[in-house]
């Protein structure tokens, strides 16, 4: 294990408590465990990150979990008597924007998606016909590439009157070069098996997706979403996009917050979140990652869905119109 990481370990396993970074390094130097070979102006952040990296990837197989944002401890004392109960529910990993899952992920053949290249589809007509040519198919991340496939995204957009919730990327959210610190206007999850239930909304569970990601990026609850009053995300539209990897699936959904919901950055854990006016024209595209370019372009052209079977290039212009994947 990475010494810092060790470190951790021990102070933890002896103060019986979660901790902070600086605090865990504190504790550390009065003991006198810090081995000589740490150093440096920068530990509480080098601990802190390697701290957040080891739990983002290794998840309830990792030895440390957070209580609360910027609070570790150790997995060995979920089951301890003596450890108070407010200690015992791990905070949500933060999760890098491209980290695919281990479930299995629906892939689209990219034969299929040439067609609708800067399309914007009506979600059902979409998934119909891939389904009708045997274009799409669940299997495991690693295998899409090999097998000539595109992931499957929801990219849920949170929307506030005429505003939507925008915010920087960062590189360990995503590291390709046309999403690190671009702006983003959408929140994006892959759209697994595990997302399609008995209970599901829509054909694929896309809207489960997006609240699954909604709950885990922006720190709320699950009751935010149901009950009287209470949004779902809502299907608008699919769009193929280029991007580093080739095409990207990108099913559009919006939902309406609610009125109490304010983004911060410290309890988010987002660069610069703020709310972005959705009925002017942006003349700063290049800023925006290709997702989010692709959607405010496409509002401010009046640009509409094609329907099936429609080259990209030849779709009737229109506006943007809200669909629904199933009925």
């Amino acid at each position: 294990m990475d010494s810092y990481l060790q470190l951790a370990e021990t102070v933890l396993r002896t103060a019986r408590r979660p901790m902070g970074a600086k605090a865990i390094l504190d504790l550390a130097y009065r003991a006198g465990v810090v081995p000589k070979h740490l150093h440096g102006k920068t530990q509480q952040k080098t601990l802190q990150a390697r701290l957040s990296e080891e739990i983002l990837h290794h998840r309830e197989t990792s030895p440390f979990y957070r209580t609360e944002p910027g609070q570790f401890f150790l997995t060995e004392f979920l089951d301890a008597d003596d450890i108070p109960a407010e200690w015992k529910t791990p905070f949500p990993a933060r999760r890098r924007t491209r980290d695919l899952t281990r479930d299995n992920t629906l892939g689209v053949k990219r034969s299929f998606l040439e067609r609708w290249r800067r399309t914007f589809a009506d979600a059902d007509d979409f998934f119909r016909a891939a389904e009708a040519e045997e274009a799409m198919a669940y299997m495991h991340p690693d295998e899409m590439d090999e097998r000539g496939y595109s992931a499957t995204w929801t990219f849920a957009m949170v929307v506030k009157d005429d505003c939507t919730l925008a915010y920087r990327v960062g590189r360990y959210r995503d590291d390709r070069d046309t999403f690190a610190k671009r702006r983003c206007i959408g929140f994006p999850g892959p759209l697994t098996v595990e997302d399609l239930t008995l209970f599901s909304y829509d054909r694929l569970g896309a809207e489960d997706s997006a609240v699954k990601v909604l709950i885990q990026d922006l720190d709320i609850s699950f009751a935010s979403f149901h009950g009287q009053g209470k949004h779902r995300p809502t299907v608008e539209h699919v769009m193929v996009v280029d991007s580093d990897d080739g095409l990207d699936v990108v099913i559009v959904l919006t939902w309406n917050c609610p009125r109490w919901f304010e983004p911060t950055t410290r309890r988010l854990s987002l660069n610069d979140p703020h709310w972005l006016c959705t009925s002017v024209r942006h003349n700063d595209l290049d800023d925006f990652e290709p997702w989010s370019s692709k959607i405010l372009a496409a509002q401010a052209a009046g640009e509409e869905r094609t329907t099936v079977g429609e080259e990209a290039d030849h779709g009737p212009a229109g506006r943007l119109s809200r669909v629904r994947i199933g009925g």
